[in-house]
């Protein structure tokens, strides 16, 4: 009894063992055939130039939705006039002054020369601008769009060291100067070597000053510092800016009128590619 059931457990198992063998065997077998079929096909694509690495990659519709994520354009509108000028410390004499513009239909920004010495009528008072501004700055912004057409929204006004301070805070202006300058008066004393050169509040004055008779030319370089510093890095610290200038100058504007130009010039800047400041 005992040698007849291990004789049968005996024959039991080598029937497992060669059932097991042959089941991996044929497992073997199958991926073999599998891995050639999947090789086989691969290179048929290839040999048909079809691009393998598109199988890993999403379609492009999904690509495009993905990537689209680019903040809009600010909706704003409208057009804003500012009056900017620089005064002696010590009393009203005009060293510049003009009319800034931002068309936020057309998103461009444009700047009218004020000829500091002509003479204008205004219910009250009849002559320059400096005598205008004895009356006070609302005086004087009258007497601009009197003289203009233009109609004023807001103005800034900063003094000679005021002017120098906000120049320096900002870094400088770097500067072609076309020729030497050397004006030895008794109102202004300026000698600035030919060259490009990077102007702190000084020197930066004096080379507008030098320009006194030329409102045109005081223009197109009021125009290059807007140009320079009006950036998008610079208005992702606008209120730290805003801040500072804001104790430097006499302004009309409020922190609601700030927030206000902010947007406008989020739409001037919204092409990451600067503002270009044209001349009239």
């Amino acid at each position: 009894m005992k040698k007849s059931n291990k004789s049968k457990l005996r024959f039991d198992t080598e029937k497992n063992a060669r059932s097991s063998r042959s089941r991996r065997f044929a497992a073997a077998f199958s991926c073999f055939f599998i891995l050639l079929a999947s090789v086989s096909v691969l290179l048929l694509l290839r040999h048909y130039n079809f691009d393998l690495s598109q199988i890993a990659k999403p379609s492009d519709e999904q690509t495009t939705e993905e990537s689209s994520t680019e903040t809009p354009a600010p909706e704003v509108e409208g057009v804003r006039n500012y009056l900017l000028l620089c005064t002696a410390d010590g009393n009203n004499s005009i060293r510049f002054i003009s009319i800034v513009t931002a068309d936020l239909n057309d998103k461009t920004l444009s700047i009218k020369a004020i000829d500091p010495k002509a003479s204008v009528s205004v219910p009250g008072c009849t002559g320059t601008f400096s005598t205008q501004l004895d009356y006070g700055t609302p005086q004087l912004v009258l007497a601009v769009e009197n003289y203009s057409g233009v109609k004023i929204d807001k103005y800034i006004r900063s003094t000679d060291s005021n002017f120098k301070s906000i120049i320096n805070y900002l870094g400088g202006i770097e500067v072609n100067v076309e020729k030497q300058i050397d004006i030895r008066t008794p109102e202004l004393t300026a000698v600035i070597a030919k060259g490009n050169q990077t102007m702190a509040g000084d020197t930066m004055l004096k080379y507008i000053r030098s320009f006194e008779s030329q409102p045109n030319k005081q223009a197109e370089i009021i125009a290059d510092m807007i140009e320079q510093k009006l950036t998008s890095a610079a208005l992702a610290n606008a209120d730290a800016h805003y801040t500072k200038i804001i104790n430097l100058i006499e302004s009309d504007i409020s922190v609601v009128n700030f927030a206000d130009m902010q947007q406008g010039l989020k739409a001037l800047l919204y092409d990451k590619s600067g503002i270009t400041v044209t001349v009239n």
